[in-house]
């Protein structure tokens, strides 16, 4: 793995820690990761973990309850994937600053993360030491960019234009997500706690901007963009 890059940039507004500490949330699908991110923080002494969540479409939520000033979070969890997390998190939450802690090394994801505004990008097989310098580096305003990526890379990938998938809402992400996990409408509306009806609404707008027509071509696709996995 190449020498991350840290880029510095002036650093948001953010509301303190009461007793100073800067305020962690982790956000992975695994309990046992989470627990092993939770220990490793709660050793440093200018950290607190201030809350935990496995569930894509909790996040959001939870963050708002617990008032955290970073967000650790993996790209691969159910209900809603950790990009468009990351996306819905730095829109309603400018002061909090994310770090996508994830096994994607795809040159592509780093890309797509930074275009949704995480501010740091690092890999689980990274030495611990690695993470903690990440979340100072963020902290104090900074971009972590822990994946081999050439800067002309970065700058090919997001000059691409044309982006159907940028067009979704963010229900209609979320409803996508939930689909190629293979839940029923009739599923996904209780999980959003909205009508059966406004599910087959999203479902028929998604399909027609993505120009597929069936759930099969849906799953592909998530696959491919890297919004579900097989595992």
């Amino acid at each position: 793995m190449e020498t991350p890059r840290e880029q510095f940039e002036p650093p948001p507004a953010a509301p303190a820690a009461t007793d100073g500490r800067i305020r962690v949330f982790l956000a992975d699908d695994h309990a046992m990761v989470r627990e092993g991110l939770a220990a490793l923080v709660a050793e440093e002494a200018d950290f607190v973990v201030v809350g935990q969540c496995g569930d894509g479409l909790q996040v959001v939520q939870e963050v708002e309850r617990t008032g955290p000033q970073l967000v650790v979070l993996d790209i691969t969890m159910p209900g809603l994937n950790g990009l468009d997390v990351c996306r819905q998190l730095v829109r309603g939450f400018p002061h909090i600053r994310v770090v996508i802690l994830t096994i994607h090394d795809d040159e592509q994801f780093v890309v797509r993360a930074l275009e949704h505004g995480a501010a740091g990008y690092l890999l689980k097989e990274a030495a611990a030491e690695q993470l903690i310098r990440a979340l100072r580096t963020v902290a104090a305003g900074g971009t972590f960019l822990a994946s081999p990526l050439s800067s002309e890379a970065m700058d090919r990938i997001a000059s691409e234009q044309g982006d159907v998938y940028e067009s979704l809402t963010s229900r209609e992400r979320q409803v996508l997500q939930l689909i190629a996990e293979g839940k029923t409408n009739r599923q996904i509306a209780q999980e959003l706690n909205v009508a059966l009806k406004t599910i087959d609404t999203h479902r028929s707008r998604l399909m027609q901007k993505l120009d597929l027509h069936d759930q099969a071509a849906l799953i592909k696709y998530a696959l491919r963009r890297g919004i579900v996995s097989l595992d």
